[in-house]
């Protein structure tokens, strides 16, 4: 990622100007989207544990309403992936949305630091800075491909405590359908779950990031749901979105 980083530096000699910081986070940015695993150079073990280790929980307050989900900090200057309908009541809204990480910090987000898309239900939050930022080595699945019976595991972090839940993909192409919106370009699983464990992370049985929990089936008189998730292969896009738009911004 240096070489990445002293290519921005360069890009921007003349204009604006860039801080080694805006480059690295562009950097790391681009990074998480696009490489390949192979670069990545990191096994199983290794993806499920830096993603286990990076999911974080998200409170939402708006008025007398609270809601929360998890997500996954992917890179160190704060960048979330989580789900939109996680932070959907705070658009447009006097609220609050904190962030809490597993060593116990708790940082806070204003509605101009999201980014989401309400028809594949992902968001993209930034809180907090650092002083070198860079993208947490993960495995990440860029084709989006899903089989039925494909082995998946739900990682999370809700009330102070993480989670991993195991399943299996039952409907790789799934459209969520409710009387308020339809959700585009999802897939089932038979993995349970509770309440407020949206936006959490789901990986297959290669250790790869293949999605975001954003939504539970469940039947009446159960209190637990199975679960059903956003492809990542979406969540890239607006990623590198982002990023384009960060880059953007210092020859303004």
């Amino acid at each position: 990622m240096t070489n990445v980083v002293t290519f921005l530096r360069n890009m921007f000699t003349g204009q604006k100007g860039i801080s080694v910081h805006d480059a690295y986070s562009i950097a790391a940015l681009t990074a998480f989207a696009n490489c390949s695993n192979e670069s990545r150079r990191v096994t199983r073990e290794q993806s499920l544990e830096e993603i286990s280790n990076n999911v974080v929980e998200i409170f939402v307050e708006v008025g007398m309403m609270r809601t929360r989900g998890s997500g996954l900090m992917f890179t160190t200057d704060g960048y979330v992936l989580t789900a939109h309908h996680v932070v959907e009541d705070l658009i447009g809204c006097m609220g609050s949305v904190k962030i809490k990480t597993q060593d116990g910090q708790e940082q806070y987000i204003k509605e101009k630091s999201m980014w989401y898309n309400e028809k594949t239900d992902i968001a993209i939050l930034k809180v907090g800075k650092c002083t070198v930022p860079a993208p947490i080595k993960i495995k990440v699945s860029q084709d989006g491909m899903l089989q039925k019976g494909d082995e998946i595991r739900i990682l999370g972090f809700r009330d102070g405590q993480k989670y991993n839940t195991l399943g299996m993909i039952t409907n790789p192409h799934f459209d969520y359908k409710s009387t308020k919106k339809i959700i585009y370009d999802l897939f089932q699983t038979d993995a349970r779950g509770l309440q407020g464990q949206s936006g959490g992370i789901i990986a297959n049985g290669d250790g790869e990031l293949i999605g975001i929990v954003v939504f539970g089936s469940i039947m009446e008189g159960e209190k637990i749901s199975l679960i059903g998730g956003a492809r990542i292969s979406s969540a890239l896009r607006y990623i590198n979105h982002i990023a384009a738009k960060q880059s953007a911004k210092m020859f303004e």
